[in-house]
């Protein structure tokens, strides 16, 4: 297996490849590929029955592009930002 390309520091999710940046900008639907309000990337792994008349997305942080393999954050970064930010719920 070959090893996954480095993110570079500061990159803003999406710039590694323009197959990432037009999963991220789905405009008619709900992307399955988000930057969360906490700042970290989440890939929607599934949906949950709500109260509400529309599923619930199930997320999680994705640490590695699924296009290029570019890594995109560390796990070290997902837990700086949700502890930064522990009233967000995404």
């Amino acid at each position: 297996m070959a090893e996954a390309k480095k993110a570079k520091s500061g990159g803003k999710f999406g710039s590694c490849c323009d197959e990432l940046k037009e999963a991220m900008a789905g405009e008619d639907f709900e992307p399955l590929v988000t930057e969360g309000r906490d700042g970290v990337l989440y890939l929607a792994v599934g949906l949950v029955d709500l109260e509400e008349d529309e599923p619930g997305m199930v997320d999680h942080p994705m640490y590695f592009c699924p296009f290029c393999g570019t890594r995109v954050q560390t796990a070290e970064d997902v837990q700086a930002k949700a502890a930064a930010n522990p009233d967000d719920d995404e």
